[in-house]
């Protein structure tokens, strides 16, 4: 039976190993591991808000989810200002920023992609949340996402789209 946890930025750098494997499992090996702890784990979880949810199938991690208060003068917000201007421009700042979600292979089909993404978003202060994803509307995450009431704001690429979804109500 796999088990989901939430973790803040101090108790969620015990799982660091494991994130990198799912996440190396998932979207393909970081080059240097290193470099990933430091421009992406690291700086992440000094965010404001950081939050990671774990899904664990005994003591082997299979899946995570991850996010943080998204603000100006953050990269991300600042790219999707700039490629959609005011259709993201209410949404950004104090923003919850729903960064990754990630469940290896094998466990995939099982709902544990749902259970983190709704652990993450659970009891959140913020009044907004956003994503950035690819823009396939048969992709499994973006059925995941739009399943889950977010709705698409955007493209921010050729073939990736920004969604957000209001959390006031949930």
């Amino acid at each position: 039976m796999v088990h989901i946890a939430l973790h803040n930025s101090d108790a969620a750098a015990e799982h660091r190993e494991g994130v990198l494997h799912v996440w190396n499992e998932t979207f393909g090996r970081v080059g240097d591991a290193s470099v990933w702890q430091d421009t992406v784990w690291d700086r992440h979880r000094a965010r404001a808000d950081f939050r990671l949810a774990t899904a664990y199938d005994d003591d082997r991690l299979v899946g995570f989810s991850w996010g943080y208060t998204g603000q100006p003068g953050q990269y991300w917000s600042d790219f999707i200002l700039d490629k959609l201007g005011p259709a993201v421009q209410e949404w950004v700042g104090g923003h919850f920023e729903f960064v990754e979600l990630a469940v290896l292979p094998s466990v995939r089909g099982q709902g544990v992609g749902g259970r983190l993404h709704d652990l993450l978003l659970a009891g959140l202060p913020h009044k907004r949340a956003l994503l950035g994803t690819d823009d396939d509307a048969t992709s499994a995450a973006v059925r995941l996402y739009l399943s889950r009431g977010w709705r698409r704001l955007g493209k921010q690429s050729p073939t990736g789209q920004v969604m957000g979804k209001l959390l006031e109500d949930d």
